[in-house]
């Protein structure tokens, strides 16, 4: 008799399997270049409505430059992990996260990554780890090596503050500390944590600390695209953020970011992707200091402008037209309530 698991695996395998033999999934670009948001595939230009790089700055020259530059410099790929030596080029990117989210960060592969050395490292078996039920995969996979080490998960509702409150109330005697680990703009529905209101628990409750993964939000949202976490909320001693730099920033690799300079060293020490993990890649690096330096220079604040007008172009036009769409948030993710596979297939 096959597990629950076993089950939901050839579930998957086999809606996947569909959507490739569809041709609406696994599908490669037939363009020999890319140059704006329309995508050939099977012979037919397409506006592409998928991409994450809400300020288009993956086509803009100067992070295009400063890949190449940073490749001529110091060659293809740095193979060595950070622990031991990396090139000065993480310095230089890490100094200028620093300057846009004004915290100790550390520049890790990939969100993926930076999940899997900062939570292991920081949650143990004393401790409670709450998760947001729409929480990114990512954090999801997170939480499963939690659970492997002994450490207590347990999902939350979404975005439910008052039983938030209630388990901080309830177990907080329990335990050493409690985690609640959320996105600060989720990736499905479009919607952002209630940050505003979590923010005080964490002066009520002493042992309570907050994880965002914020890789929606970072690069577009905030005063130098800090993100809507820190657009929301002041820095917490016990607050820590993490976000993609392969969205908006328009580079690879994340950025973590601590409330305290100790979290932050006891991640980047003990953090397993820090010791036993590949570097970014060295044009990822070279793109991502570009795209930093972008972002805090006032140019930043007019791409902003603009994607808030598409933002508002768009939210006005999808009520104009009756689509029913879960959220109305100022955000550039977008879920239109469709109905069964097939009907979002033909869609």
């Amino acid at each position: 008799m096959s597990s629950r698991r076993e089950r939901m695996l050839d579930l998957t395998e086999r809606t996947i399997a569909q959507g490739v033999q569809m041709r609406i999934g696994r599908l490669q670009t037939e363009d020999d270049r890319l140059e704006g948001p329309t995508l050939t595939l099977d012979g037919r230009q397409l506006v592409d409505f998928g991409s994450c790089s809400y300020l288009a700055l993956n086509r803009d020259p100067r992070l295009k430059e400063a890949a190449k530059e940073a490749i001529e410099r110091y060659g293809t790929s740095h193979s060595s992990s950070p622990m031991y030596t990396s090139v000065g080029l993480y310095g230089s990117l890490e100094r200028r996260l620093e300057r846009i989210v004004g915290a100790p960060v550390a520049v890790a592969p990939t969100t993926t990554l930076a999940h899997l050395a900062a939570l292991p490292a920081l949650a143990g078996t004393d401790d409670l780890v709450l998760l947001d039920q729409y929480s990114h995969a990512s954090l999801r996979l997170a939480a499963d090596v939690l659970r492997g080490q002994g450490v207590q998960v347990q999902m939350i509702h979404h975005n439910d503050v008052a039983a938030l409150r209630r388990r901080l109330e309830e177990r907080s005697a329990d335990f050493s500390k409690i985690w609640y680990a959320a996105d600060g703009l989720y990736s499905m529905f479009g919607d952002y944590a209630p940050a505003d209101r979590i923010a005080p628990l964490l002066d009520e409750f002493p042992g309570f600390h907050v994880y965002y993964d914020e890789a929606h939000s970072f690069g577009w949202r905030g005063r130098n695209g800090r993100g809507y976490v820190l657009d929301t909320v002041p820095w917490h001693p016990r607050m820590i953020i993490v976000a993609g730099l392969s969205k908006s920033f328009a580079a690879n690799g994340a950025v973590l970011a601590f409330g305290t300079e100790e979290l932050h060293r006891r991640v980047v020490y003990c953090g397993s992707s820090f010791t036993f993990s590949g570097p970014v890649q060295i044009g990822s690096l070279g793109a991502a200091i570009a795209s930093a330096e972008l972002h805090l220079t006032s140019e930043h604040q007019e791409l902003q402008s603009q994607l808030t007008h598409r933002i508002d172009t768009a939210r006005a036009l999808l009520a104009e037209s009756g689509l029913p769409i879960m959220r109305q948030d100022q955000s550039p993710i977008w879920f239109v309530k469709v109905g069964r596979v097939g009907d979002a297939v033909q869609l």
